[in-house]
Order: C-alpha cells, then structure tokens, then sequence
C-alpha cells in the first residue's frame, strides 16, 4: 500500500504513535507506520489483528485527510442528504402515494430509490433509503380500510360539533353524569382470518384458515374513559336484535349516569321499530366513517389475539370461543380502555 508523505514523514508518525493515549487510535497509527515501512496489507492485517479491508481503509483515509482521517467517526449521525425543502417534498410525495406512472400500488424501496434519483437527484443504496425514512418518521405500516365515499369533511363538521350534542344532552339530563358509548356489531365464524406468527427467518408458515360458513353475531358497547363493556351474542341481526341488545345495556346503566351511545347508519339502527331506554341517548356517525369508532379496533383486536388461525367445528364452538374472548379481554377495564381509546373524542370535547 502507499502512503502519501505530504502529511508526515515516518518519524513524526513513529512518534505520534509513541506518544499516543487512545490505543485503538495508536493501532491505527501502526497501521499507516507500517504501511510506509512497505509491509502488504495481508502482512499488517495479520499484525495487528484486522481484515485486510480495515486496513487499506485506514491508510486510504489518511493519505486523503492526514491525521483526522484516523479518527473513530462511529457513534456520529449521519446527515439527511436531503434539504429541508426537500425533506418536505418528499413527505408530500410519500403522504400522496403512489402516481399512475409510478406503476405500482404501493411504493417500497426500489422504488423510493428511483425516485430519489429521478426527482431529487439523489442517488443512495437501499439501506441508505430505509435509514432516510425511518430518519423522517415513516414505517412500512399495514393501513386499515377506507370507504372510497368516505367525506372528510363531514367527518371534521361531526368531531366539530360533537361538544355541542353532547351539552344539549347534558342540558336534558341535568342530575345525572354522561357517560359515552361506542357501539358496534361483528360476525364471527367459520369463514377464518389469519395473523401473524413467529417463524424461521425465510420460511413461510402455515396456519389453519377455515373456509366453511357457520357463524354469529358478536354486539359490544364499550366506554372507553371507563373501559366499561357490555356485549350480546346472536345468530342473527335485525332490529329486534338490537332492541334486546339496548334494553340489556340499559340495565347496567348506574342509576345516577346517562348513556350516549355513538354508533354508525346501519337499517337496523334507523328502523322506526327501535326501541331506546330512556337512559340512553344515541349519536348517529357519518356515513362511511368507521375510523371514528374505537370499538373498531376491539373487533381487530380479538381477531388477532383469539380468533384467527383457528378451526371451529360447529356453532357452539364459536359460541363457546366467543364467550372466551370476551372474557380474557373485554371484561378488563384497564385493557379495553386502551384497545378503544379515542384520542379525537377527547380532542374534541376539550376543544
């Protein structure tokens, strides 16, 4: 290997190496010594119990930058090779996901690296990518569903002018204390879900997922200041159904509380047959809008922990297996009210 001498000729080095109080650095110094003493790379990594790699490196940094070309740069953060404006224009990018020429439903590496070249001028490995994004705040997340006629802005208008319902009900039910629902139906059966499992690095699992057509109803009301829950299971579901489902849930409404109940348009909630207890009031959601239901999440929630991966041989084992999640799960406040928390319901009642 050459050693470039414009920085220092090998005495000074020899004394630098002597006088040097970080050892790592002082074998650093032994390197580049011995590179201009003529020893080959594979003779010095040998020497000082480096790769040959290692060892060309160092001497290549310091023929390029002298001294500080030996210092131990690890531990430092790397710059974000991008500018501010163009950080931002690339979550704008990344938010408006995939163009029509873009040709792909969703944009993974390969393809955050092409366009980093061919928009940004930026050219990085794949890795290099994976750290810029992480380094901006994105993960590869799995997104929930959403209604193509779902309107954003009558959502907002609904969060917007939910503290004004919630007072007129306050106002009609001036002794008693508010306490606010979410309600929501399931089917659960023989049609199986599947979710993740640990396996070996590369393998491709199998689980159980059954494809035969038994199920139920599975109707929850949760609270989730309280993680107070109240459930219902059916074989069926209609407006009777529900009314036996609300004037149950009346019943567990504490004598000195008013229930709001929040759920979404479906018939059987519209139907000029319902019957609501007087201490329950109820909130119709937009249309379209189940990511402002909370109790959304529970449904997940007990799919992914007790549901899936399963066979069930009849309806009394569904029955059987609901009743058993329901009880490991949903029969825990502490859980349920951080399962259906609802971080825009509290948003907007404070506003």
């Amino acid at each position: 290997m050459e050693v470039s001498s414009r920085h220092h000729s090998l005495e000074q080095l020899q004394a630098l190496e002597r006088q040097e109080k970080d050892a790592a650095r002082a074998k650093r110094l032994r390197i580049v010594v011995l590179a201009m003493q003529g020893w080959t790379a594979p003779a010095i990594a040998m020497a000082v119990g480096f790769t040959r790699r290692v060892c060309q490196r160092w001497v290549y940094q310091y023929n390029e930058l002298g001294l500080p070309g030996l210092d131990d740069r690890r531990g430092r953060t790397p710059g974000v090779p991008l500018s501010e404006e163009a950080q931002q224009q690339l979550r704008q990018r990344l938010d408006a996901g995939p163009k029509p020429e873009d040709q792909v439903c969703s944009l993974r590496g390969k393809d955050l690296q092409r366009i980093l070249q061919q928009e940004f001028g930026c050219v990085r490995s794949l890795s290099s990518i994976y750290w810029l994004l992480h380094r901006l705040g994105y993960s590869y997340l799995r997104p929930r569903p959403k209604h193509y006629k779902a309107n954003p802005q009558v959502m907002q208008e609904f969060q917007t002018g939910l503290k004004e319902q919630i007072q007129q009900i306050q106002a009609a039910q001036p002794d008693k204390k508010l306490r606010i629902y979410f309600q929501d139906e399931a089917r659960f059966g023989q049609q199986g879900t599947t979710t993740n499992v640990w396996a070996p690095t590369g393998s491709r699992p199998q689980v159980v997922r059954q494809t035969e057509y038994q199920y139920l109803w599975v109707l929850g009301t949760v609270c989730p200041q309280t993680g107070h829950a109240e459930g219902l299971l059916s074989p069926r579901l209609n407006t009777a159904v529900i009314n036996v489902f609300l004037k149950q849930f009346s019943t567990r409404i504490p004598k000195d509380e008013h229930a709001v109940m929040i759920w979404d348009g479906a018939g059987f909630h519209r139907s000029g047959t319902l019957r609501v207890p007087q201490n329950i009031t109820l909130i119709r959601l937009p249309a379209y809008s189940p990511e402002l239901n909370p109790i959304e999440n529970l449904w997940h929630y007990l799919k992914s922990h007790h549901w899936s991966n399963r066979a069930y041989p009849d309806y009394p084992a569904l029955e059987a297996a609901s009743q058993e999640a329901w009880r490991a799960s949903v029969l825990d406040p502490e859980l349920m009210k951080t399962v259906c928390a609802a971080p825009w319901l509290d948003r907007a009642l404070s506003n």
